[in-house]
């Protein structure tokens, strides 16, 4: 794992300019302990983490959790939406929720009741950002966004281009990361094989290389304890990289003026 971590920090080095880095985190509204925990994690190493909200999965209690944190550290909490509810409305092929199986009428209002009702919950907290469940939605999708006052969209990188909104991909997926090296780990028991850093750090000096933005996508509710203290040992070791800018997405995106990150001394205290 050490040796995965000095290849980001390698990496960095490398870069002839300073490099933005964001973490999304997806599915807020389900698992809340380990939603907690994560945040926890990400607020004590001062780095922001955007999540990406189920409108139909919010309830009162994570609400408040949800504004107490942002009022507390608004530079380290991001918070945009994440379809409606979060299910499957393709009859065949790879899942999506806001895929061409739907009509055009049935998307805008579910996209439409889900930014109401996250607004209720949050009023200006909620960022005009969009993340699509299984980070694929219809090629009117954007349209329809942009109609309901989104300003902006979150996929995975080599999704279909769309020229509707501005977008900030996820170049690597964590979970996906370390279910690989668990298969890799089965066929290969040597150690290599079953660090799921070294596909993370591949990933990351990849992007590093192009010059970035890095994005990292986390699913919270799929990191057990061991996933959680993987993120805090690469956190420790890269966060006050000086090439290194960690950033909000709204910030990224330009939608607000940016926030300054706390000091090691404020985050000590």
């Amino acid at each position: 794992m050490n040796a995965s971590i000095d290849r980001c920090l390698l990496s960095l080095d490398d870069a002839p300019d300073a490099v933005d880095v964001f973490i999304r985190d997806d599915d807020a509204g389900w698992a809340d302990t380990r939603l907690f925990a994560l945040m926890d994690v990400t607020a004590a190493h001062g780095v922001p983490i955007d999540l990406a909200v189920i409108p139909q999965a919010m309830d009162g209690a994570l609400a408040r959790e949800l504004r107490s944190r942002y009022d507390a550290a608004p530079a380290l909490v991001g918070l945009h939406q994440h379809g409606f509810s979060h299910a499957n409305h393709e009859p065949e092929g790879r899942p999506c929720e806001f895929g061409p199986a739907r009509a055009l009428a049935r998307q805008r209002s579910d996209l439409r009741l889900g930014r109401e009702r996250l607004r209720g919950h949050l009023g200006e907290r909620l960022d005009a950002i969009f993340t699509p469940p299984w980070n694929r939605c219809a090629e009117q999708t954007p349209l329809l966004l942009q109609e309901l006052g989104i300003q902006a969209l979150s996929r995975s990188r080599g999704a279909a281009v769309q020229t509707v909104l501005p977008e900030l991909p996820i170049a690597i997926d964590w979970s996906r990361c370390e279910r690989e090296a668990h298969v890799a780990a089965a066929i290969d028991p040597s150690a290599a094989a079953g660090d799921p850093c070294l596909a993370i750090a591949e990933a990351f000096a990849a992007r590093v290389r192009a010059g970035g933005p890095v994005g990292l996508m986390l699913h919270h509710a799929a990191m057990d304890a061991d996933s959680l203290s993987r993120l805090d040992a690469l956190l420790r070791r890269v966060r006050r990289h000086p090439r290194l800018r960690w950033r909000a997405m709204r910030d990224l995106l330009g939608l607000a003026e940016a926030r300054p990150l706390p000091t090691d001394q404020q985050l000590a205290a």
